[in-house]
């Protein structure tokens, strides 16, 4: 039943979809992107709707394709997005807001998709190589997006808006003000639609993306093999000082903070590296930490924690109004406007992952979501220590921690961007583990 053109064409989807998630679909689920023309097709986000029913359709064709394969047992691991997917969709039916809750349990049924992506067995190494390649090429550009920014995008998107004001959105004409004080602060999106959001999406990729270039180019170059080495390894560290360029350039502290923490935990893991250079690692760290947060100043900062500080306040409120099933997915913003202060920033989300899980789908959306994550770190660090040294395993546990982190003080999980992929490498560090591989199947796949 399965063809090698098959497989060939289910990759090649599945490296489309993955490419386009942060080029095209870098927007928050809350506030729907709709071009209007040619020009913003090309240039500008597109509706999320697009991915969820590719990934579906995607999905779609591959259980048709293997619905003969036989000998692949969830277990334990498996069953928690299950319970995740399975409480969202709970959440949704009671909510007293049903199209905002219903859209947002459609988008974490996509996360769950992801996540069995990741997980299924399968040449799960081959397909995990694939997306890694997507997100590879995809961060190139969204970097050049970013460093463009930088380097005068702001300036002249701000003196066209004011030269053609006919051109742009009657939304933005009425806030141009606004709008020109959030891009005098220079802080760089790229592609996503906020800096925090890039900062994520960063954390989250920049090292395994960075291994999977290194062997990408050491396998794919010819000459003498210390020439390969050199000139992979310098090619690497080349895109990795531009990623990391990028993140700074967000100027999110959280961000920063998490991978910075993510390395350290990593550092800690990686038993081929002395403790001497783990602490000249962790000193480096440290420096360029507290170079960082001087340049951006200690009040901005105060000022962001004492804003979470009241969405995790109302937060609290609501799940101890209604601790079971929550409001129902993404209607924290809809609970919170009863709850704010006069004088505090309105939102849309809790800043905080984990509590709004709580708040919006119940005691068993935040278990199963906080189980799922713990579980992947764990896993991960169970193999790193245990086993055989694997560089790629190493790399995705620091973005899964960095991730993982900054669900802490920010939102990414309501971008779908940053989102899938992290269910998906979160799948793959929970299969990619030697006590689930004696159930793996030996019969061919479409993946």
């Amino acid at each position: 039943m399965t063809t090698t053109w098959l497989a060939r064409a289910l990759h090649g989807a599945l490296w489309t979809l993955v490419f386009l998630l942060p080029v095209k679909f870098g927007g928050l689920v809350l506030l729907p992107d709709r071009p209007e023309n040619l020009a913003d097709w090309c240039l500008s986000r597109w509706p999320l709707e697009l991915a969820v029913i590719a990934a579906f359709v995607w999905a779609a064709a591959v259980g048709v394709a293997a619905w003969r394969q036989r000998g692949v047992s969830l277990g334990g691991w498996a069953w928690l997005p299950l319970v995740w997917f399975a409480s969202q969709w709970l959440s949704a039916s009671v909510s007293p807001w049903p199209a905002r809750a219903w859209s947002v349990a459609a988008f974490f049924s996509v996360a769950t998709v992801f996540f069995f992506i990741g997980w299924w067995p399968a040449e799960s190494n081959k397909r995990y190589r694939t997306v890694l390649g997507a997100l590879t090429v995809a961060t190139a550009l969204v970097c050049a997006v970013a460093l463009h920014q930088h380097f005068g995008g702001f300036e002249g998107a701000l003196r066209y808006a004011q030269e053609q004001p006919e051109s742009v959105s009657p939304e933005v004409r009425a806030n141009l003000a606004a709008v020109q004080g959030k891009l005098a602060q220079g802080r760089v999106f790229g592609t996503f639609f906020y800096p925090n959001t890039l900062a994520g999406y960063l954390i989250l990729i920049v090292a395994p993306v960075c291994c999977w270039l290194w062997r990408f180019l050491r396998d794919r170059m010819e000459g003498g093999e210390r020439a390969v080495r050199v000139v992979s390894a310098a090619l690497t560290a080349a895109f990795v000082a531009v990623v990391l360029w990028c993140l700074l350039l967000t100027q999110s502290k959280g961000g920063f903070a998490m991978l910075a923490l993510a390395l350290a935990g990593g550092l800690a893991l990686c038993a081929r590296v002395s403790w001497r250079w783990r602490v000249v690692a962790l000193a480096g760290l440290l420096v360029v930490g507290a170079v960082f947060f001087g340049a951006q100043g200690v009040r901005r900062g105060v000022e962001t924690l004492e804003a979470r500080g009241d969405y995790w306040r109302a937060g609290l409120e609501m799940i101890v109004e209604q601790p079971w099933l929550g409001g129902g997915p993404g209607t924290f913003g809809k609970r919170y406007v009863e709850r704010r202060r006069p004088d505090a920033e309105p939102t849309r989300l809790a800043h905080n992952n984990f509590l709004q899980q709580w708040t919006d789908s119940g005691v068993a959306g935040f278990a199963s979501f906080a189980a799922l994550w713990i579980g992947a770190l764990w896993t991960g660090a169970r193999r790193l220590r245990a086993g055989p040294f694997d560089p790629l395993a190493w790399a995705t546990w620091i973005g899964l921690a960095a991730w993982t982190g900054h669900n802490l003080v920010d939102f990414d999980l309501y971008v779908a961007a940053v989102a899938w992929p992290a269910f998906l490498m979160a799948g793959w560090m929970l299969r990619n583990d030697p006590a689930a591989d004696a159930v793996e199947s030996k019969k061919q796949s479409p993946l």
